[in-house]
């Protein structure tokens, strides 16, 4: 049994379509085709019912499955643990979301230096399909993010709680005051956030619309002009008295998720690597708590 089959048959069951899985894993149907045909012959068993809606799990494919997610992620971690230098005696892996990324990554890496400088590290930044495709195939240990999706093997838990506060460069106002609506910038924070804003502010004009919430702080801090952000994203400008809330105005609330392995290679370091991630987390909430209330948030 080879890897590649093992993971053309999880990409087979993520998307329920051999076309579908071919894309995404930058080869051929026909490639597909024959890594499940052969999959099929070693074990003696049909994995997928083939038909006009896509492949179907047999349930021999779905006894399968159970051990499949394992599979590639222990392959993976070996992987990684063999090319280690002597130095390390093991490895670490964590992807975060672009809006998280400043505020975690490297307090993360700080903190697993300290409590273990034997534990090599690999920290990367993209967004959540990115992030769970590299979790589901073993290359991360550990993902942040918004809105993740559900997949086998992979425990989800809420982790970061953001409240999205009306922020702007105007001075002291209240949302009754048109001075805040200059240079509006309205940052994507994912569907939920975009429905709730959109009751609340149907007619607002915007200058400028951001993937990121770090475009959205410095265009404010450059132009100048008022957004949607969390607190802990512009801790220094609260200090600086260069962003002020907008009285009045409603708050929103984003949440992160933790995602992680049930199964993982080394529990005992994936443990502590989430309790370093809880303990930089409630550090940042801390401060974020003294600075927002000298600044009078919400």
């Amino acid at each position: 049994m080879h890897i590649d089959q093992i993971r053309t048959f999880l990409e087979v069951v993520a998307t329920g379509n051999f076309r579908r899985a071919a894309e995404n894993l930058n080869v051929t149907q026909s490639t597909v085709s024959a890594r499940i045909r052969a999959l099929e012959t070693g074990l003696g068993r049909a994995l997928f019912e083939r038909g006009r809606g896509g492949a179907a799990l047999t349930p021999a494919g779905e006894r399968l499955l159970r051990h499949g997610e394992s599979m590639r992620r222990l392959w993976q971690r070996a992987k990684s643990d063999v090319a280690l230098p002597p130095a390390y005696s093991g490895s670490l892996s964590l992807g975060v979301a672009p809006s998280l990324w400043d505020q975690l990554e490297l307090h993360w890496v700080e903190w697993m230096h300290r409590e273990a400088p034997s534990v090599a590290l690999h920290v990367e930044s993209d967004y959540s399909p990115g992030l769970m495709r590299h979790l589901r195939d073993g290359v991360l240990d550990i993902g942040v993010m918004y809105e993740p999706e559900r997949a086998q093997g992979l425990a989800v838990e809420e982790f970061l709680v953001d409240e999205l506060v009306l922020l702007t460069t105007h001075g002291s106002c209240r949302i009754d005051d048109p001075a805040w609506r200059r240079g509006y910038v309205l940052v994507d924070w994912g569907e939920a956030f975009k429905h709730d804003h959109d009751l609340a502010f149907p007619d607002l004009p915007r200058a400028l619309s951001a993937g990121l919430g770090s475009i959205a702080v410095r265009y404010l801090l450059e132009l100048g002009g008022s957004a949607y952000l969390p607190p802990r994203m512009v801790l220094d400008a609260l200090r600086a008295g260069r962003l002020r809330p907008v009285a009045g105005a409603p708050t929103f609330v984003r949440s992160s998720c933790l995602i992680y392995s049930r199964t993982p290679a080394d529990p005992e370091l994936l443990a502590l690597g989430l309790e370093g991630l809880r303990r930089v987390t409630a550090d940042i909430e801390a401060q974020t708590g003294q600075v927002a209330a000298q600044a009078g948030l919400p």
